[in-house]
């Protein structure tokens, strides 16, 4: 038998989706458990959409020996911070470094993030069911600049949903081969990913995607220009520039002449129209000091 204590950011998720961060067990167990009536709030049966509260003691009577999930963070604890409340942290990604962890890198920010909170006394894990700080929104590996980084539950969920509504707006600043014409535009165009090459393409059906960009100085065969994304696809900037003719300068992979440290991309300024749990940060901008030293 498992048994938990929900906890503050374990509160308003449904039980079955919480038992799955929380315990080691398989799916497949976890959903059986659920069937057969073996999930119990109180002593009382709760079917798998149950919404959880805090303070309720849930127990999981799940055949075979498995433990309460553990986190291990292999990360240092050091991020830049370019703003940082109660609720959020935004962090400044350096070209190189994978949001997220995956099978070739341990090392990333997400853990740089956690790490950083458990050295602060903001993050304790093993005081937490279910619940690890997280990245709101992500970066490509080589692209740098501006991630918001959720300290908690309820913000996890309310930046997410702000995001997704379009209440923060997302400005790159690039250097291209050449200068677009006209020096400002909204490109409009649809957008198909390959996962397989992970590479997207633009033109020829997929998902819409709308970029506006304006060329802030020519310097040489380069320019540089300062992009805003309308909607957000994966490689969406990249593509969408080299489909012009006007490739990233580093961007081996949709056309560019390849450079050490990748592509000259980065996230340098966020602008926030949130409401509700976020109206406190309505109006407000963050920028990276010297953005330009990101390109």
């Amino acid at each position: 038998m498992l048994s938990f204590t929900v906890g503050k950011n374990d509160a308003g998720q449904r039980a079955d989706k919480f038992l799955l961060k929380a315990t080691s067990a398989p799916s497949s167990l976890i959903y059986r458990a659920f069937r057969k009536k073996d999930v119990k709030i109180g002593g009382k049966w709760i079917p798998r959409e149950r919404t959880l509260a805090e303070g309720e003691l849930l127990t999981a009577y799940i055949s075979g020996e498995f433990e309460k999930k553990r986190i291990c963070i292999n990360a240092p604890a050091e991020v830049d911070i370019a703003y940082e409340d109660i609720n959020i942290a935004v962090l400044v990604k350096p070209s190189g470094l994978p949001s997220q962890p995956d099978a070739a890198h341990s090392d990333a920010l997400s853990e740089r993030f956690k790490a950083y909170l458990i050295q602060k006394g903001e993050y304790d894990p093993t005081a937490e069911n279910s619940f690890a700080p997280a990245l709101c929104n992500r970066l490509d590996t080589n692209t740098a600049g501006l991630v918001i980084g959720a300290k908690n539950a309820e913000a996890l969920r309310e930046m997410n949903s702000a995001i997704r509504e379009r209440k923060v707006r997302k400005l790159y600043l690039c250097r291209t081969e050449g200068a677009p014409s006209p020096a400002s535009a909204t490109l409009r165009s649809t957008i198909k990913k390959d996962a397989a090459k992970n590479k997207s393409s633009v033109g020829g059906g997929g998902r819409e995607i709308v970029t506006a960009y304006r060329v802030l100085r020519n310097e040489g065969d380069t320019a540089v220009l300062e992009v805003e994304l309308k909607t957000g696809r994966s490689h969406q900037i990249r593509a969408q520039l080299a489909a012009i003719g006007h490739p990233i300068v580093g961007d081996g992979k949709y056309g560019a002449a390849p450079r050490e440290g990748g592509q000259r991309l980065a996230a340098y300024r966020l602008i926030f129209e949130t409401d509700g749990f976020f109206a406190y940060m309505k109006g407000k901008e963050i920028t990276v000091h010297g953005a330009e030293r990101l390109i």
